[in-house]
């Protein structure tokens, strides 16, 4: 329409200009003049209609269907409809879970995962302490995991890189699940480039941690496990707790009151798609509603998407402000 509209008024000078031939150089200064004041009125035009950031939602059929369809897909994976079958947990004593790398991952194995978010005036962005996870040039969000033991209890979210309960057994919780918070982050459009890479020799790229509740495609649903608040124990050795190697680390917030930081993600703007379910253990449990907060997992649901992180670098965030770490007595 702009050079529609461009054309139209230059052809109009031009017959002007061709009528009166004896004045055609002048003319074609005018003619040079309209065009560039013609451009500088519709840039200013676009640019005042590019700062409005439109974010719309897809249709409840849609989003109905993108959830129907993981669900078919989780519920066919070996280790989920193993579990399913014997009604236990089907884990492996090697098994790891990613919590957030804080400066170094020491012996620990490490994992990156890359969330091609929104392109268009990305409002992707971290905030306060999240530990080495960041947003790059491009507005995608890198998290960065150090891959520890799944046999340790941890006050708060971990990513799931496989299927697994990760709570140890010898605990005695009289509520021993795990609960489960499955994200579907709508990707951009645009050749989504959603990525994982690593140094653990089985789980280092995208495909190899895609194999129970997280799935890395052209669109990502990111898992992340949290131990049952009605079976967290009130008293625990300092070896049961956390990496059993040392080393500095974070955990999705259980609590708004613990929060250290937070991670937005800017999700697809064009008919978002974003969902979120709740699972104990294997079962489903619930959808979670889109625009509201859940505390107690650090998650602001809706068209995008926002994470609570706490570190173990701020010891009062970290546990007397958690509900996943109350009365605990453990050693530093």
């Amino acid at each position: 329409m702009k050079k529609h509209l461009l054309f139209t008024l230059l052809g109009v000078l031009t017959c002007y200009s061709c009528s009166n031939s004896y004045d055609l150089l002048e003319n074609d200064l005018e003619l040079a003049k309209a065009a560039t004041d013609y451009e500088a009125s519709t840039r200013a035009i676009e640019e005042d209609t590019d700062s409005l950031k439109i974010e719309t939602v897809a249709d409840e059929e849609t989003i109905q269907q993108l959830m129907d369809d993981y669900v078919t897909e989780l519920m066919n994976r070996t280790s989920i409809a193993k579990e399913k079958v014997m009604r236990t947990v089907y884990s492996a004593s090697d098994d790891v879970v990613g919590v957030f790398r804080v400066g170094t991952c020491g012996g620990y194995a490490e994992l990156d995962v890359r969330i091609d978010t929104e392109d268009t005036r990305s409002k992707s962005k971290t905030e306060g302490s999240v530990g080495d996870s960041y947003v790059d040039s491009n507005g995608n969000v890198v998290l960065r995991f150090c891959l520890t033991e799944a046999s340790q209890y941890y006050p708060g979210g971990v990513f799931l890189v496989k299927h697994i309960n990760y709570n140890r057994t010898d605990f005695s919780f009289t509520y021993p699940s795990m609960k489960i918070i499955a994200r579907y982050h709508d990707c951009d459009d645009k050749r989504p480039i959603n990525d994982a890479w690593g140094t653990h020799p089985k789980y280092n790229s995208a495909k190899a941690i895609s194999t129970g509740y997280t799935k890395i495609d052209n669109n990502v649903v990111l898992a992340w496990a949290f131990p049952d608040r009605r079976g967290v124990p009130s008293t625990m050795t300092s070896g049961q707790f956390g990496p059993k190697t040392r080393i500095n680390y974070g955990v999705i917030c259980g609590s708004p009151a613990g929060t250290m930081g937070k991670i937005l993600f800017d999700d697809e703007d064009s008919s978002n798609k974003n969902w979120a379910k709740l699972y104990t253990g294997y079962t489903f449990t619930k959808d979670l509603a889109s625009e509201t907060l859940y505390g107690e997992y650090g998650l602001n649901t809706g068209k995008n998407t926002l994470y609570s992180i706490t570190l173990n670098t701020n010891l009062d965030c970290f546990k007397n402000k958690n509900i996943y770490h109350p009365r605990m007595i453990t050693a530093n």
